[in-house]
């Protein structure tokens, strides 16, 4: 089907529908015109950066803004963002959203992967400045789970995938090491070294909370073994 029969049932469909399918729709179109025409030129280099919330992804997001001809997405999206970006950039990235693990097992084979970990325990613990007034630790034991068998899932859907693994304690003790391998994986050309980045929010007093938290030792404790039923 050609372009313009494509965009005219689009089109009738847009016509019929309430306005934030009609705002779909318009992505939809954008996206097919990314493929039938720029397509045809370089593509673009796709990143995308996965992870439990509380691992590092916010940290790396701003790492990847210190590579040269890359354009970062300030906001969190879907891995489908990096479909609609237009940019003069060659390297795009993207970070996932609180329901990205959804869907990460289809994230596509063209696009790259950054993921993010970090030791339970510190995700566990962790508060968020705009969450904190809501409850006391940011990530729920069920979300670390979740995200933890969709990183299995896509694993067993995608053996071949190449994923770039980058742990929270390795950002903060070399993060200049994290850059280069980063760098190494993608081929991207460093701007400015991310240890030098004067907005990077890198803190060493992040790790290992709960071993400095009186409150926090019991969750470092073996479970006692179950008793033997009477």
């Amino acid at each position: 089907m050609d372009v313009a029969r494509k965009s005219e049932a689009f089109l009738r469909k847009a016509i019929r529908r309430p306005i934030r399918e009609v705002r779909r729709l318009a992505l939809d179109v954008k996206r097919l015109w990314r493929l039938w025409f720029a397509g045809r030129s370089a593509p673009y280099k796709k990143i995308f950066i996965a992870g439990c919330a509380r691992s590092g992804t916010t940290l790396t997001q701003r790492l990847m803004g210190c590579f040269e001809d890359t354009f970062v997405h300030r906001a969190e999206a879907k891995y489908t963002q990096l479909d609609m970006l237009d940019r003069s950039e060659s390297n795009l990235v993207v970070k996932r959203t609180d329901r990205g693990h959804m869907h990460l097992a289809k994230l596509p084979a063209a696009i790259g992967l950054i993921y993010c970990v970090r030791h339970p325990f510190d995700v566990l613990t962790s508060s968020h400045p705009e969450g904190r007034a809501e409850r006391r630790f940011h990530v729920t034991s069920e979300r670390w789970l979740a995200e933890y068998e969709a990183l299995l899932r896509l694993r067993k859907a995608q053996p071949e995938r190449a994923i770039v693994y980058v742990r929270y304690e390795d950002m903060i003790a070399r993060p200049d090491e994290v850059q280069e391998r980063i760098a190494r994986a993608f081929d991207l050309r460093p701007r400015i070294r991310f240890s030098e980045d004067a907005g990077n929010p890198i803190r060493a007093t992040s790790l290992k909370k709960w071993e400095r938290n009186e409150e926090y030792l019991p969750i470092s404790k073996p479970c006692p073994p179950p008793s033997s039923p009477g």
